[in-house]
């Protein structure tokens, strides 16, 4: 989700196979968005400089990139220049956009469980997806306390400890619905080391 880094320094935790990668539109139009906190270029909303862009997605190889485009029409415009910077480039990665009327969707079935929030995370977005797509779903790095379930203390991303703006995302009620779901047998959620899948 949202362009983590994926260097050697995280394999042990992350892996290195992706096949889709998201991006919040807010990494590429805000300066505080997350960007320079993980060391990225800012991306001036893809007006000028393209190509930092361009050589943070191909860290990525062949993976297919996800956005929310049509969530606010603040994202539409720079959701599409991501499409224009891969053809410039002729990059083979596909760009796929969230159809708006299932972030519609998405959005008030969560509402429904009672996560209340400015916007439902690119996270919750995207487990949403993988259960309507998958046969099985395993979550790994949801999480949105201080402390695992074993007591010890973790950073809110496995990349940094940067939380999100306060008010904007419900990310206890989040968790705790997929909890919900692990308990029914759903979904997976893992909180401990990796030994699976």
């Amino acid at each position: 989700c949202n362009l983590p880094p994926i260097s050697e320094k995280y394999t042990v935790d992350v892996g290195v196979k992706t096949d889709v990668v998201t991006v919040n539109p807010s990494i590429i139009t805000e300066s505080g968005a997350g960007g320079e906190r993980r060391g990225l270029a800012l991306f001036h909303k893809l007006e000028k400089w393209r190509r930092p862009f361009y050589r943070v997605l191909q860290v990525y190889e062949n993976a297919s990139v996800l956005l929310p485009a049509f969530y606010n029409t603040r994202n539409t415009d720079v959701s599409i220049r991501v499409k224009y910077v891969l053809d410039d480039f002729e990059s083979p990665q596909a760009v796929y956009y969230f159809h708006p009327q299932y972030l519609v969707n998405v959005s008030r079935y969560w509402l429904s469980l009672g996560v209340r929030a400015k916007r439902i995370s690119t996270g919750l977005i995207l487990a949403t997806a993988a259960l309507e797509l998958c046969e099985e779903v395993h979550l790994f790095g949801f999480w949105a306390f201080p402390m695992n379930p074993s007591g010890l203390y973790i950073t809110h991303h496995y990349y940094d400890n940067v939380k999100p703006r306060p008010g904007f995302h419900a990310m206890p009620s989040e968790i705790f619905n997929f909890l919900h779901l692990h308990s029914r047998g759903i979904l997976r959620v893992h909180t401990g080391t990796c030994s699976c899948c």
